[in-house]
């Protein structure tokens, strides 16, 4: 794998783990709020305020999960040594000027000053981008596109 394709990994990784740093923080502290308002309060307030923060913790729990999936599978695409001749999952395609790595749909990423796009297989670009090769022509929303580089 080469070293930039490397970097997007390291970097996209790192802001994911932040964000389960931030959730499993933000489900502490709304489990330490229903154990105190458990301590201190009674009657129609509590049961409403406790139901609040049970929604909030399902909440953060589906979010928690999500981030943990988007962190395996970008492990299972930085763990993809061999470049495929056909853009698929982990492959770093350039088009035009931009340049998008098909993997999580984790949106701009800037890396060594380049900006690029991390999206999944199955947003609409993603869509039309996976099975083809490099210098193919296809047309998104009206747009003839060219893959000029796959990695």
């Amino acid at each position: 794998m080469n070293t930039f394709k490397e970097k997007i990994y390291q970097t996209a990784i790192a802001q994911v783990k932040e964000k389960i740093n931030l959730l499993k923080t933000e489900r502490k502290a709304i489990n330490d709020g229903i154990l105190e308002d458990t301590k201190s309060s009674a009657g129609d307030k509590f049961e409403t305020g406790r139901e609040t923060m049970s929604r909030d913790l399902m909440t953060v729990e589906n979010q928690l999960k999500q981030a943990n999936f988007e962190f395996d599978e970008l492990c299972r695409f930085q763990a993809i040594k061999e470049p495929s001749p056909t853009v698929q999952e982990g492959s770093l395609v350039q088009v035009g000027a931009d340049k998008y790595l098909i993997s999580i749909s984790l949106g701009q990423v800037t890396v060594d000053g380049q900006k690029l796009f991390m999206l999944s297989k199955n947003s609409p670009l993603g869509e039309i981008l996976v099975g083809h090769k490099k210098d193919d022509q296809i047309d998104f929303r009206g747009k003839s596109i060219t893959i000029t580089e796959l990695q």
